[in-house]
C-alpha cells in the first residue's frame, strides 16, 4: 500500500498517478559493468513522488488533484485508442498503464492531441496551461530526484527551515556530487597592517 507521511489525507488515486508519473520517468535499474552489476534506485524508491505533490500543491491554487485527472483523462484516451471504449475516465486510470503508454499520454497532453474541452478545471481550454503543466512534470521529477530530497529524511515535508539532512542522498553519489563543503571564507579584501595605514 502507497502512503505518504506528507499527505495522509491525499486520495490514494493521486498518490498513485504521482507515483506512476515518477516511475515512469526515473524507473529503478540495473546498471552492468564488466566487474558486476550494481542496482540503481529509481525515483520511487527515493519518494520523488512526494517532492512532486508537495510541488504542485504550493502554488497559489493547489493542482495536484487536478492534475492527476489530467493524466487519468489522457489515459482514458489512451484505452479508447485500443478499443476499450466501455467505460468512463476514472481516478487512478493514468496508473493502470504500461510505462510506454504514460509516455504516449504525457505525449498526448504536451501536443494538445487531447480535446481541450473534455480536460478538468483548471486546465479545459487553456492549451499553455496544459503545456506547462506537463514540462512542470518532467523537470520537478528530475529535480527532486538529484536533489536532497530523499536525505531529509522523515523531516522532508515539514517547512523548508525545520529540515535537515537525515541521511546521505542517494541520488548524489550518482552524479558524482560530494555533497555541501562547509567552512570557505569569503574574500574580504587584503589584510592591512598599522604600518601601511602610516605609510599613507
Amino acid at each position: 500500500m502507497i502512503t505518504s507521511a506528507c499527505y495522509p489525507i491525499c486520495p490514494y488515486s493521486t498518490q498513485i498517478n504521482f507515483k506512476a508519473v515518477v516511475d515512469t520517468l526515473i524507473p529503478s535499474s540495473i546498471m552492468a559493468y564488466q566487474s558486476g552489476w550494481t542496482f540503481q534506485y529509481g525515483g520511487v524508491d527515493l519518494c520523488t513522488w512526494e517532492y512532486l505533490m508537495m510541488s504542485f500543491d504550493s502554488l497559489p491554487t493547489p493542482l495536484a488533484n487536478k492534475t492527476s485527472h489530467l493524466l487519468d483523462v489522457a489515459a482514458f484516451f489512451i484505452y479508447k485508442e485500443y478499443g476499450h471504449s466501455s467505460f468512463s475516465p476514472c481516478e487512478g486510470l493514468f496508473s493502470t498503464l504500461s510505462r510506454k503508454d504514460r509516455f504516449v499520454a504525457l505525449d498526448y497532453l504536451l501536443n494538445l492531441q487531447i480535446p481541450p474541452g473534455m480536460l478538468p478545471v483548471p486546465y479545459r481550454n487553456d492549451p499553455v496551461l496544459i503545456q506547462i503543466t506537463v514540462d512542470s512534470i518532467y523537470q520537478l521529477t528530475y529535480f527532486g530526484y538529484y536533489s536532497e530530497w530523499y536525505g531529509y529524511g522523515e523531516t522532508r515535508c515539514n517547512p523548508p527551515s525545520f529540515r535537515h539532512l537525515c541521511t546521505y542522498p542517494i541520488s548524489w553519489s550518482y552524479t558524482g556530487y560530494p555533497g555541501p563543503s562547509f567552512g570557505y571564507r569569503d574574500f574580504r579584501g587584503y589584510l592591512l597592517n598599522m604600518q601601511n595605514l602610516k605609510s599613507e
